[in-house]
């Protein structure tokens, strides 16, 4: 049986600089890490200068951002990010 994956998008008022299926999720929130499954309830928050790292397909990609919002809903990540670049 395959993994359950969500929708990943991260995107930036210039581009998009990620869109593809993810395993796991972790974003810099305001407050603390925050970390997505599929099937996480709903969740609306901001997001502070730091890391998002992505579980995908067994590896591991990291993009920094810059701050922004978050939301999850439906299976579906969608980090709107004033900044963000990949990490090589």
């Amino acid at each position: 049986m395959a993994e359950k994956t969500q929708r990943l998008e991260i995107v930036t008022p210039e581009k998009k600089v990620f869109s593809g299926d993810v395993r796991f999720v972790v974003v810099p929130g305001v407050e603390g890490e925050l970390g997505f499954l599929p099937d996480h309830a709903p969740l609306v928050s901001a997001l502070k200068n730091g890391q998002v790292r992505v579980q995908q397909e067994g590896r591991q990609l990291k993009f920094n951002v810059a701050g922004g919002f978050v939301e999850v809903r439906n299976s579906r990540v969608m980090v709107l990010a004033d900044s963000a670049e990949a990490v090589e």
